[in-house]
């Protein structure tokens, strides 16, 4: 059933499947009538508190049920929903509220320097956690558990697929993140794709260890519920055999990982000796080996299918999926197309080349974005002529079957996350004594990459100290480099620019 809005379709699978639980955790379960009902309370508080249709609400919440009733009751209320990192900094924060020109935030918990801030920028604060601030300063201050109270109605906020859904922020080549404009068309025609191709139905149930303010975790949530099936919502990796355990004791039929994910499962825990008994399995957020696919292969319960899968954040999702049966003898592939999505190859010039021909991927498509919010000449250098350049290099095989062979950027990928070295470059130089620093990825087994910190500048256990204690600061945790090196110099270009290359 095609659907242009993912709010309709939620609306009629909780209508026809009321009592079937949608949401579970270690502690509770909420059925699709229950998570309907909570999410129109929470977006007629919405409207109540002077959200408009259009305006944009940042979240700032870990994966959680109050996290998803968030979400869908920010559609409700006809506003677009800017999801950020739970655990991104302050300043990190304030730069989207105002770049996203968003009129609320909703946090886990607000601290005193928010409330400070939003009172002067005048931006709404909902709060997860109970606070208890002067109210003189608090008049836009907002506590979770009265939204969750408020009274509820039947008005939901009828979207057009061409209208903004989501602004996923995701750093660009400058060092400035930029917001990925979706709409309700994109993300429905790809969530479409996703659930066709994974065969997904109303029986299936899935784990979910992804953050959801990200794309990958974000497709995740979204095809679920578009079928009416289970969403369990699980810790983070930290403990690889507590997952295990809750993938067998739930019966799980679904698990999405990135590379890192199936490593750690492989090696810390007792997966390779009773593999849980999956439908399926998908793996993207970067390039896995060879090895390391073969392993999981060969571990995996023998009824458990492996989808391999390529995309962007650009792309609502999902560009590509390897048909698992294809899987051996297409070793190292990321797959043909998702059934809305065209790729191309293209050289330097944008030409087309044809199969085994190396060049930039190129893609078009309704799940395509619509740009990068208030961002014209980034957009304008990433989408022309209806397609999407990735920045992925890439081929075809003589089958239409796309490998990958890098990127074209700087762009470095740790575990889930996608880094740019400029941003943590920028942060590292306000040191006064450091001249000047370079970011680089080096492989790494568990993560693929891990951040290694070139510094020009004095040297001394007292300053590597205050360095450590920046870096925990002002940046977070998957941001923060393993790995310090002091150096003389940095190699550059004639024109100034670090050769990062070079330093690699």
């Amino acid at each position: 059933m095609k659907k242009s809005d993912l709010l309709e379709r939620f609306l009629d699978i909780s209508q026809e499947y009321s009592s079937s639980c949608a949401l579970q955790t270690s502690v509770e379960e909420l059925s699709y009538g229950e998570l309907k009902s909570q999410i129109a309370s929470v977006g007629h508080f919405f409207k109540d508190i002077g959200v408009l249709p259009g305006d944009r609400v940042v979240l700032v919440v870990d994966n959680s049920i109050n996290y998803i009733i968030a979400f869908y009751a920010i559609w409700k209320a006809g506003a677009v929903v800017v999801p950020l990192n739970p655990q991104a900094r302050f300043h990190e924060v304030l730069k989207a509220v105002r770049q996203s020109k968003a009129c609320c935030l909703l946090l886990d918990k607000v601290t005193p320097q928010l409330i400070e801030q939003s009172n002067k920028d005048n931006v709404s604060l909902v709060s997860l956690e109970k606070v208890s601030f002067d109210k003189d300063c608090t008049n836009n201050i907002y506590h979770w558990n009265d939204a969750l109270k408020a009274s509820s109605d039947d008005d939901w906020y009828k979207h057009d697929s061409d209208s903004l859904a989501q602004i996923i922020y995701t750093s660009g080549t400058t060092g400035d993140p930029k917001g990925v404009m979706l709409t309700h068309g994109n993300l429905a025609c790809n969530v479409q794709d996703i659930v066709d191709y994974l065969q997904l139905t109303r029986l299936d149930s899935v784990l979910n260890v992804l953050p959801f303010h990200y794309s990958y975790g974000n497709s995740v949530l979204h095809t679920h519920l578009f079928v009416g099936a289970k969403i369990i919502l699980a810790g983070s990796m930290a403990y690889p055999q507590e997952i295990v355990n809750t993938l067998r004791t739930s019966e799980a039929s679904g698990f999405y990982g990135v590379p890192s994910t199936y490593s750690l499962l492989l090696s810390r825990s007792d997966w390779s000796d009773n593999p849980p008994a999956l439908r399926y399995m998908t793996q993207a957020g970067g390039p896995m080996g060879a090895s390391l696919t073969t392993e999981l292969l060969q571990a995996c319960h023998q009824s458990t299918l492996l989808f391999v899968m390529y995309g962007q954040t650009e792309a609502s999702a999902r560009l590509t999926w390897l048909p698992p049966e294809r899987l051996t003898d297409k070793l190292g592939s990321v797959g043909i197309p998702v059934a809305q999505v065209e790729l191309e190859i293209r050289d330097e010039k944008g030409n087309r080349l044809e199969h085994s021909n190396i060049g930039e991927v190129y893609a078009r498509g309704p799940g395509i974005m619509q740009g990068y919010w208030d961002n014209p000449s980034a957009t304008a250098t990433t989408l022309g002529g209806g397609w999407l350049k990735t920045g992925d290099s890439g081929y075809f095989d003589h089958e239409g079957f796309l490998f990958l062979k890098g990127r074209n950027s700087e762009m470095i990928k740790v575990g889930a996350h996608r880094i740019n070295p400029l941003e943590l470059e920028e942060v590292i130089n306000k040191l006064d004594f450091i001249s000047e620093s370079a970011v680089i990825g080096v492989d790494d087994e568990f993560l693929g990459q891990k951040l290694r910190v070139f510094i020009v500048g004095s040297e001394s256990r007292e300053n590597l100290f205050a360095l450590k204690k920046h870096c925990n600061e002002f940046l977070p945790p998957h941001k923060i480099p393993r790995e310090i090196m002091w150096r003389d110099r940095l190699p550059k270009t004639a024109s100034g620019k670090i050769k990062r290359f070079e330093i690699k």
